[in-house]
């Protein structure tokens, strides 16, 4: 049902809550336990947060409340559920129902204090949209709401109780660590989360690395095409979203970034999401990505390629710096160029995920263009490029798949 508030409430900067207590009439029909289908009846129910539209009374009895809106007499009632035609000829009445601020869901107590002009702006994140990581309730509030930041985190706290701490992203990622300033707008200070994902369990201090749960399906669209033994390379891996639960199914993993904090909590997440009888082998640097790619990746490539006895399996590269992942793959270039007749002997399929940005208009012939200059010994067949997310009204995440060595992808 609709629940009008008081218009004293709308601009509030300060959290009221004794504002929202209302008081409203609702129908009510008694009805024997066996005979009430709440599940049918959804439509026309008192569907309210934190509030019990089927009360426990006296005998076999249950008072079932019904949506006023809907119901406004035992007609109504006999209409929309005529098997309780009885039930509702002998009980059906209206009773008072105390309304308070537990009982709005926590968009509904920021819409109504957002001022409306705000609310029908699509541009604006007005409070609805936010992350949760671990205990964290993370915002990326635009200017236009930053006087409503404290009301709103103090809502947040009220309504989740799982979160402890309310953020504010205030400035883009910084493209060398991937993280971005947080300013702590409601409860407590410790920024060290624990969180799930993949099966693997997570630990990091969100202040100071990237972390993104809108990429969790992305993390698994990769995982789940790798196998034990596989061969792994994560050039900006990050605290390990790729890269331990890779490590947990077997893989053979090499990870790396350049932030000495992700570097701490990947060792960590790795150690402790091994598995109890046989720890799989990872190799964990903090190095910049050409330094990665040119000291490790490629030269660990060479000698799987040379001796295959080595890996029966297929080698990954992952690539997840999406502002600048496309301008590293210059590295792959010159290498290719390098001992070439050699390499189109190598059978052993190499796939390389890149995530980037695109604002374009035709996202993939943009990135199809920057790769022709990036990678021109590349054929296209060897490259397929889709869709991720999108990450702002007219940008979009992709992810550029290269296949190198797959004679399936070369013909």
């Amino acid at each position: 049902m609709q629940l009008p508030l008081p218009l004293s409430i709308k601009g509030m900067t300060e959290l009221d809550r004794d504002q929202f207590t209302q008081t409203i009439n609702v129908p009510y029909v008694n009805i024997p336990g066996e005979c009430i289908h709440s599940s049918k009846w959804k439509d026309i129910l008192l569907i309210l947060h934190a509030l019990k539209n089927v009360r426990e009374i006296d005998g076999k009895l249950k008072q079932v409340l019904f949506d006023p809106d809907i119901i406004k007499t035992k007609e109504d009632i006999i209409k929309h559920i005529p098997s309780i035609k009885d039930y509702a000829e002998q009980s059906f009445d209206f009773i008072q129902i105390t309304i308070t601020y537990a009982n709005y869901t926590i968009e509904q107590v920021i819409k109504a204090i957002i001022p409306d002009d705000l609310i029908t702006d699509k541009r604006v994140n007005t409070g609805s949209g936010y992350s949760i990581i671990g205990h964290i309730a993370h915002f990326n509030l635009r200017d236009e709401v930053l006087a409503y930041k404290y009301i709103i985190a103090q809502v947040i706290l009220d309504k989740l109780s799982n979160v402890k701490t309310v953020v504010n992203k205030l400035h883009e990622i910084d493209t060398v660590y991937r993280n971005f300033e947080l300013e702590i707008i409601a409860g407590d200070l410790n920024t060290v989360v624990t969180c799930r994902e993949s099966k693997a369990l997570f630990q990091f201090d969100f202040a100071k690395v990237y972390w993104n749960p809108r990429l969790s399906t992305e993390h698994e669209r990769i995982i789940d095409i790798l196998h034990k033994n596989d061969l792994v390379f994560d050039v900006f891996a990050g605290v390990g979203p790729f890269i331990v639960p890779a490590s947990m199914r077997g893989c053979i993993v090499y990870a790396n970034d350049l932030n000495p904090e992700c570097f701490k909590w990947m060792t960590i997440n790795l150690k402790k999401n091994q598995p109890k009888k046989s720890s799989t082998e990872y190799h964990i640097y903090n190095l910049d990505g050409r330094e990665f790619l040119r000291t490790i990746t490629l030269p660990h490539i060479e000698n799987y390629q040379k001796d295959r006895s080595l890996l029966k399996n297929k080698i990954t590269v992952i690539m997840n710096l999406p502002q600048l992942a496309l301008t590293f793959l210059d590295v792959f270039s010159e290498w290719l160029s390098i001992n070439s007749e050699e390499k189109e002997q190598w059978i052993i399929p190499v796939h390389i995920y890149c995530y980037t940005f695109s604002r374009a208009d035709d996202r993939i012939k943009d990135i199809e263009i920057q790769l022709q200059t990036i990678l021109p010994n590349v054929n296209k067949n060897q490259i397929s490029c889709r869709f991720v997310r999108q990450v702002a009204p007219n940008k979009d995440m992709m992810c550029v798949n290269i296949r190198l060595f797959d004679k399936n992808s070369e013909q």
